[in-house]
């Protein structure tokens, strides 16, 4: 009979509605805040011309500019997205999306909402400008004199996919570069990020060769490196006071190659790193017997054998090694990120990281790949980094360190046992903005100390440049360890010439003294303290980046307010947007384990 076939469709029938029904509560109750059904994508030029004054001269030439430059393509914007359509909304998601894409530097502004529909699903809205990416730069220092230091030629977005490419000659000081860079942030449609530098240096060639998987934001749970490096060099100290020398330079090769895998768990705020890799260095320092060399006037084009004397005490600080390493990872991460406008930046937007974190990096040497070349050492080689950050009220309060060492075993020479090539830095940085009429001022307040001790490799800083006292040039007070306390205010001001730039002032003082310690040619300097002003200049209005103007002048000692010192510089030295990590300690670093792959607490 059919009457209970048909009993048995309508029971069919019933379930799969009542399915049915349990399934859109459910999908209800999957996406509190709806579904996401429409991403669009406005990706802005450099200038924004509604924002640009009808009557201002030369306005055609901003549109000219517009036409001529390659916007950042939509399809690369919505790649980057930790959210596509089909999803439920994930406000934390979207939030992390937006800072990953304000990590590019060729992007000046970056916004990513949501925009709630009738229906209750959600459209996705990616706003962003474009930064100026071709770029015909001549480099040039104002420190003793006007000196000319280069000239490159870079594209930073080719086809608007964030394709580097670029060729470059770079005269600073003892290193001169010729050569040329192509980066991809997306190789082969991936995450996967790509980069190769090849060319010639004073002495010799370097190459650079290196893919990096980051993790993704807050929420990427794997990440791999693979880097391998070599660079014929010269390495300068500074002579302080020398009747006839500026510099002293010995020739150094530097050679590594690593690879890293590292891994996350738990959730964003609350995070453990793991990792675990290998690697191989090697430090040389060819015919330096022979090749220690002189430096007159800071010409280190015109160099010639130095003396004796000189020569001996610029080599006691070569000592060649090469090492395999295993090398392992630990870290706890409890970082979230807290949106401010013109901290660093006149008006543009910066991620400020704030909570704590504690890396650890610990390699051991192995007995792998022995070479015929430097000594092989039988080391531990230990990175400890800690990071925190508060904002209380109008405050930013934030604190990094960072201690590395080789220790090394009794079977070494009786004075290379225990704890060698030591570097160590710490610096706090504190933001303050006051209320009401004064809320264009923002204090800022640096204090940084860095030093090395029982080194084996070379290693100089200096108290002078922009990073650290400006009122002295960078040669200025040479030591092994050093100290340095900035305060500042930027003042940002309401013109914006016609809508096309931002403008600031600024007024700092900078305090700090070197330590001989125990490297070639250090002093003890005592306190040293400059005084300046400038102006600062972001240019288009919005950008992230800075320029800066300034005039300083010793504050103290037989030169007090005289022989003022006229620096630019095309970006912005302290602050978040530079980072805590000094660049004269970062040449003397002979390992580069986990630097990039386990984010910074200023990056994702």
């Amino acid at each position: 009979m059919p009457f209970p076939h048909c009993r048995l469709f309508a029971f069919l029938a019933w379930c799969l509605a009542a399915l049915a029904v349990s399934a859109h509560h459910a999908s209800a109750q999957e996406c509190p805040n709806g579904r996401i059904t429409n991403i669009f994508v406005d990706s802005h030029s450099i200038f924004d011309m509604s924002q640009i004054d009808e009557d201002i001269r030369f306005r055609w030439a901003y549109s000219i500019a517009n036409s001529l430059h390659a916007r950042t393509r939509a399809d690369f914007l919505e790649a980057e997205l930790l959210q596509q359509v089909g999803d439920c909304l994930d406000m934390f998601l979207l939030e992390e999306s937006e800072r990953i894409l304000r990590q590019y530097d060729f992007l000046a502004r970056v916004d990513v909402y949501a925009v709630p529909q009738p229906d209750g699903s959600q459209h996705i809205l990616v706003d962003t400008q474009d930064e100026w990416t071709t770029e015909l730069s001549l480099r040039f220092r104002f420190d003793t004199g006007v000196d000319f230091e280069g000239i490159d030629l870079t594209e930073e977005n080719f086809l608007g996919k964030g394709i580097l490419l670029g060729g470059f000659w770079r005269n600073r000081r003892e290193l001169r570069d010729v050569g040329w860079r192509v980066g991809a942030p997306r190789t082969f449609g991936t995450r996967l990020n790509s980069e190769l530098l090849v060319g010639d240096t004073r002495v010799g060639s370097f190459f650079d060769q290196r893919f990096t998987y980051p993790f993704v934001g807050e929420v990427g749970r794997w990440a791999a490196r693979e880097v391998y490096s070599r660079r014929e060099t010269l390495f300068s100290y500074a002579l302080e006071d020398h009747p006839t020398l500026s510099h002293v330079v010995l020739p150094v090769e530097v050679e590594r190659a690593e690879v890293t895998v590292a891994g996350r768990a738990g959730n964003a705020g609350n995070l453990v790193l793991f990792g675990v890799g290998i690697s191989r260095e090697e430090l040389r320092f060819p015919d330096v017997a022979n090749r220690v060399e002189a430096v007159i006037n800071s010409n280190f084009g015109d160099r010639s054998p130095a003396s004796p004397e000189i020569a001996t005490e610029a080599q006691r600080l070569t000592r060649e090694t090469a090492t395999t390493r295993v090398n392992f990872l630990v870290g706890k991460r409890n970082i979230r990120f807290q949106r401010e406008v013109g901290l660093d930046a006149l008006r543009g937007v910066q991620d400020v990281p704030l909570g704590t974190e504690i890396a650890l990096t610990f390699g051991k040497s192995i007995g792998f790949l022995d070479s015929d070349g430097p000594t092989e050492v039988d080391d531990i080689f230990t990175r400890l980094r800690l990071f925190g950050g508060v904002a209380p009220g109008r405050w930013i309060l934030t604190a990094g360190v960072t201690v590395e060492g080789r220790h090394f075993s009794d079977d070494e020479p009786m004075d290379r046992t225990g704890w060698r090539d030591v570097l160590a830095e710490a610096d706090a940085y504190v933001y303050w903005r006051p209320k009401g009429p004064s809320g264009r001022h923002t204090v800022f307040t640096r204090l940084s100390a860095a030093g090395g001790w029982n080194m084996d490799s070379p290693l100089q800083l200096t108290l002078g440049g922009p990073e650290q006292l400006r009122g002295f040039h960078l040669d200025r007070f040479p030591g092994g360890r050093r100290v340095v306390a900035t305060i500042e205010d930027r003042i940002l001001l309401g013109w914006t010439g016609g809508g096309m730039l931002d403008l600031g002032l600024t007024v700092f003082g900078d305090l700090g003294r070197t330590w001989a310690g125990d490297v070639p040619f250090g002093m003890n300097s005592g306190w040293q303290s400059t005084v300046g002003a400038g102006i600062r200049i972001g240019f288009p209005k919005g950008t992230r980046s800075v320029a800066r103007i300034d005039i300083a002048v010793p504050a103290n000692g037989p030169n007090a307010f005289r022989g003022p010192m006229l620096r630019f510089t095309a970006m912005e030295f302290l602050g978040f947007r530079i980072g805590f990590a000094d660049q004269q300690m970062r040449r003397s670093r002979r390992t580069s384990v986990a630097s990039t792959l386990l984010p910074g607490p200023a990056g994702g």
